[in-house]
C-alpha cells in the first residue's frame, strides 16, 4: 500500500478530494430527498385526518344533538380503530370532552386537525355549533423511517464510492502512473549518449495523451539531436572561420594591429610587420604608439587620445589621411581607422588599427586630378578646367569689377583633314596648332585650352584686355599663313574667332560661353577665317542668339512633353474605295507661358542644330500611342501620316520606330510616313533601306513636295512609296495656270503608273477641288476642308 501510494499520490489526492466533494453533494442531495419524502407524508397524512373528519363529523353532531353518549364513544373509538388517528378528542361547547387513546398532543412530533361540530336544525334550517373534534397523529415512526432510510442510503453510496475509488486507482496505476514513473525514470537518466533511444512504453500503442505525452519526449530528442548536430557543425564552422579570419589576417594587404585594452600589442599581420618594420616578437606588449609615432604628422599625444577615445565610447573612427614614417625612417602616406573590440556585454576587449597605405593611389589621384582638368592630346585646360577657370572670371567681373575676354577659337577645315587624312593626321594638326597658339599667347594672365574637337578657347585678363583683337587678328594671319603638311600633301588650316567681353552685364559664364559660341557662328555665316565680337544691337547675332534659346526650348519641350500633336484631313474622291481615314499629322510648340508656337518658328532652328530625329522619335512615339489608345476604347482606327525629316532617315531611328510598334501593338497598316522628296534623293541609298523594312512590316510611306523638281523623275523608280504628295505650289495655280496643270497631270499619270495614289496640297477652293477630281488625284488636302487641329 505504501508503494502504491507512492507511485499514485496525485491520484490518491484527486480520489480523496473526489471522494469528500461526492460525499457532500451525496448527503445534501439525500437530505433534499429526504425533506421532500417529509412533506410529502405529511400532507398525505393531514389529507386522511381531513377525510376522517369530514366524514364523521356530521354523525356525531346529529349524536350528540340527540345526547347519544354512548354513540359518541363509539363513534370515536371508531376513528382510532382506523390506524389513520392516534388521538381523538371531542369538546362540546359546555365544557363536556370525550377522548379516544392516549394523548400525545403536547409531543412536537404530532399533526393534530381541528373540525367543527355543526348541526343543522331542521325547523330553522340554520348551523347551530356544538363543538369542535381534533384528530392527532403521531409522526415520530414516519420520522425514524425516514433516518433509517438515510442511514441506508450512506452507507450504500460509501460503499460504491470506495469501490470506485479503488477501481479507479487501479486503473490510474495500470494506465498512467507506471507509464508516467517509465518516463520519469527515461527523463532523469536521459543525456546526450542515450538521445539515439527512443522513448517507448510498453503498452499497445495508442493516440491518446499518454502517446501525445511520447511523441512530445521523442520529438524533444529529435529536437536535441538536431541542436547537438547544428552545434558541432558551428564548433567546425567557427574552426573554420577562426582559421579563415587568421589566414585572412595574414594574407590581407592592409596593415592591421590588435592590442589589449591598455594599448598593449597583441598581434601584427605581415602587411603591418613589413610597413611599419617591426616583427611581431618584437613589438609584442610595447605600446602601440611607441610602433606608430616614430616621427611624421601624427603625434603620440594625439593618437593615444583618439585611442582612448574610441574605447571610452566604444565607437569606431573613421579613416583619416596622415603622413606617417617607419622604423627605417621611410615615409609613407596612409589612411588608418580605429575600431574597438567589444564582446557578448558590450565591453571593450581590446583595439584593432587598420593601416592602408595610401601613397601611390595618393599620387595616381593627383595624376588624374590633373588629367581631369587638362586634354591628353595637347595638354591644354580641357573644357571641364577652362569652365571652371571661367566661372572665377565671371565672379571677379561682376563683384570685383575685373572684367575678362572670352575668345571661341573653331578650325574651319580640320574636319576635311581628319576625313581625307585620318585621324592620326588630325591629332598631329592639333598638337601643332597648339603649339602655334602658345607661341602667340603673350601673357601670364591668359588661359589657353581645348574645348573639344577643333574648338578652343582663351580668356584674357589684366593687361592684356586692350590687345585682345590684335591677338585674334595674329591668330588669324599665323593660322592663314601654317600649312600643315601629311605625306607629302599640305593643307591649309583657318580659323573662325567669336570674342565677348565678360563684364557686370554678363549674367553668368554659360551665358558668356554661349554669346561667344554665337559670335563664333557669326564669323562662319560670314565667310570663315575671321573674327567677329559679340554685340547685344547686333541683329545677326541676335537672331542666332535666338535660335540657341529657341534650342533650349526645344531640348525642354522634348523632357517635358510640350508639343501638342495636330492633324489635317485628306480627303479621297472616292469614298468607297477609300473608306479608312487619312489624317496628316502635324506638330506644335507649347512653351512655358502655354502659348502655341507654329513649326515654322521652331522646325528651322531645329534642323539647324540637329534635334529633327529627336522631334520625329517624339512624334511617332505620341502618335502611335494615340492608335494604341483608340484601339483599346474600341473606335475607328484612322491612318496617320506621320512626317519625317532627312536627319530621321537612319538605323537608329527605324530600330525605334520597329521597337515602338511592337510595344503598343499598332497595326502598321494605320501608319504612313512622309518624306520629302529632297530628304530622300540625298541619301538614296539609306532612304530607300529605311522604305523597305518598314514596308516589309505593313507601313506605308508618302513622298511629300514631289514635283518641285523633276530631276527626281529619275529616282521615283527605285523609291518603293504608296504616296505621291503634290506640291502645293503646283495645286494653287492649277485653276488659270494651263503649265501648272499639265505639271500635275503629268505627275498624277506617273504616280498612277507606278502604283501610287497621288494627294494634292494646298485645296483652298472649290474650283481647285473640281479640277483635281476631273485630273484624277486619288485624295485632296488643304483649308478648303479644315484648319489643323488638335489630336485627341
Amino acid at each position: 500500500m505504501k508503494r502504491l501510494y507512492s507511485a499514485n499520490r496525485l491520484a490518491w489526492r484527486l480520489v480523496a478530494a473526489v471522494c469528500a466533494v461526492g460525499l457532500v453533494v451525496t448527503v445534501f442531495l439525500t437530505l433534499v430527498l429526504l425533506q421532500v419524502e417529509y412533506n410529502r407524508g405529511l400532507e398525505k397524512a393531514r389529507a386522511d385526518l381531513r377525510t376522517l373528519g369530514k366524514s364523521a363529523a356530521p354523525q356525531l353532531a346529529s349524536n350528540l344533538w340527540l345526547v347519544n353518549t354512548e354513540a359518541v364513544h363509539g363513534q370515536l373509538h371508531s376513528l382510532r380503530q382506523t390506524r389513520v388517528v392516534d388521538f381523538v378528542q371531542l369538546i362540546e361547547n359546555d365544557g363536556q370532552i370525550y377522548t379516544s387513546g392516549f394523548d400525545i398532543q403536547k409531543d412536537h412530533n404530532t399533526l393534530t386537525e381541528v373540525f367543527p361540530i355543526v348541526y343543522l336544525h331542521p325547523l330553522t334550517n340554520k348551523n347551530v355549533n356544538l363543538g369542535q373534534l381534533s384528530l392527532t397523529v403521531s409522526l415520530r415512526d414516519f420520522k425514524n423511517q425516514l433516518f433509517d432510510q438515510f442511514l441506508r442510503l450512506l452507507l450504500l453510496e460509501g460503499l460504491g464510492m470506495f469501490a470506485a475509488a479503488l477501481c479507479f486507482l487501479i486503473l490510474y496505476h495500470r494506465l498512467i502512473a507506471r507509464h508516467l514513473g517509465h518516463i520519469a525514470e527515461y527523463t532523469s537518466q536521459l543525456n546526450y549518449n542515450l538521445l539515439a533511444a527512443p522513448l517507448r512504453l510498453f503498452r499497445p500503442t495508442q493516440e491518446d495523451e499518454l502517446q501525445t505525452l511520447v511523441n512530445a519526449f521523442n520529438q524533444m530528442r529529435v529536437n536535441l539531436q538536431r541542436g547537438v548536430k547544428e552545434r558541432e557543425e558551428a564548433q567546425r564552422a567557427l574552426y573554420v572561420e577562426k582559421e579563415l579570419a587568421e589566414i585572412t589576417l595574414i594574407s590581407i594587404t592592409d596593415a592591421i594591429i590588435t592590442t589589449t585594452p591598455d594599448f598593449k600589442v597583441k598581434l601584427l599581420n605581415p602587411a603591418a610587420e613589413k610597413l611599419l618594420c617591426w616583427t611581431q616578437f618584437e613589438a609584442r606588449d610595447l605600446c602601440i604608439s611607441e610602433i606608430i609615432c616614430q616621427g611624421g604628422e601624427l603625434s603620440a599625444d594625439v593618437f593615444l587620445s583618439m585611442l582612448h577615445h574610441a574605447r571610452e565610447r566604444n565607437k569606431a573612427i573613421a579613416r583619416q589621411t596622415v603622413a606617417m614614417v617607419n622604423r627605417r625612417g621611410e615615409q609613407f602616406t596612409v589612411e588608418y581607422a580605429i575600431a574597438p573590440i567589444g564582446d557578448q556585454d558590450g565591453q571593450v576587449e581590446g583595439m584593432v588599427l587598420v593601416l592602408h597605405d595610401v601613397t601611390e593611389s595618393q599620387a595616381l589621384t593627383e595624376k588624374l586630378a590633373y588629367q581631369a582638368d587638362h586634354d591628353y592630346l595637347t595638354g591644354l585646360t580641357n573644357r571641364r578646367g577652362f569652365e571652371r577657370a571661367l566661372i572665377a572670371a565671371h565672379k571677379a567681373a561682376t563683384e570685383m569689377n575685373q572684367p575678362h575676354i572670352l575668345m571661341l577659337l573653331d578650325l574651319d577645315q580640320f574636319k576635311l583633314v581628319n576625313d581625307t587624312c585620318g585621324h592620326l593626321a588630325g591629332d598631329e594638326l592639333l598638337r601643332l596648332v597648339t603649339n602655334l597658339l602658345q607661341g602667340l599667347m603673350s601673357s601670364a594672365d591668359s588661359l589657353l585650352g581645348r574645348l573639344g574637337g577643333d574648338e578652343f578657347g582663351i580668356l584674357i585678363s589684366g593687361e592684356q584686355l586692350n590687345e585682345a583683337q590684335t591677338l585674334a587678328e595674329r591668330i588669324l594671319h599665323a593660322l592663314a599663313q601654317f600649312r600643315f603638311v601629311w605625306q607629302g600633301r599640305p593643307h591649309g588650316v583657318t580659323v573662325s574667332i567669336g570674342l565677348v567681353t565678360i563684364d557686370a552685364h554678363c549674367v553668368s559664364a554659360q551665358e558668356a560661353m554661349s554669346q561667344a559660341d554665337i559670335a563664333c557662328f557669326a564669323a562662319k555665316d560670314a565667310g570663315r577665317n575671321r573674327l567677329s565680337w559679340y554685340s547685344r544691337d547686333d541683329t545677326d547675332v541676335q537672331d542666332r542668339h535666338n535660335e540657341l534659346q529657341l534650342l533650349a526650348t526645344l531640348k525642354e519641350a522634348i523632357e517635358e512633353n510640350r508639343f501638342q500633336l495636330y492633324y489635317q484631313k485628306i480627303e479621297p474622291f472616292d469614298r468607297e474605295l477609300h473608306q479608312l481615314p487619312h489624317y496628316e499629322i502635324l506638330l506644335r510648340l507649347v512653351d512655358a507661358t502655354g502659348r502655341i508656337i507654329p513649326p515654322g518658328a521652331f522646325i528651322p532652328a531645329a534642323e539647324r542644330y540637329d534635334m529633327m530625329a529627336l522631334i520625329d522619335c517624339w512624334v511617332v512615339e505620341h502618335s502611335l500611342q494615340y492608335l494604341a489608345q483608340c484601339k483599346a476604347a474600341g473606335r475607328a482606327l484612322p491612318q496617320l501620316a506621320i512626317n519625317l525629316s532627312g536627319k530621321s532617315l537612319n538605323k537608329k531611328t527605324l530600330i525605334f520606330i520597329l521597337q515602338q510598334l511592337d510595344l503598343t501593338g499598332v497595326s502598321p497598316i494605320n501608319v504612313c510616313f512622309e518624306i520629302t522628296e529632297t530628304a530622300a534623293i540625298s541619301n538614296l541609298k539609306e532612304s530607300s533601306m529605311f522604305i523597305e523594312t518598314l514596308r516589309a512590316r505593313g507601313c506605308m510611306f508618302s513622298l511629300d513636295d514631289f514635283g518641285s523638281g523633276f530631276s527626281s523623275f529619275n529616282y521615283l523608280k527605285t523609291l518603293p512609296v504608296d504616296y505621291l504628295k503634290i506640291d502645293g505650289s503646283l495645286v494653287t495655280d492649277i485653276v488659270e495656270d494651263k503649265v501648272s496643270r499639265q505639271m500635275v497631270i503629268a505627275v498624277n499619270e506617273i504616280a498612277h503608273s507606278l502604283g501610287c495614289k497621288t494627294i494634292a496640297e494646298f485645296v483652298e477652293t472649290e474650283a481647285i477641288l473640281q479640277v483635281l477630281e476631273e485630273i484624277g488625284v486619288d485624295f485632296a488636302q488643304g483649308y478648303h476642308f479644315g484648319k489643323p487641329a488638335p489630336l485627341l
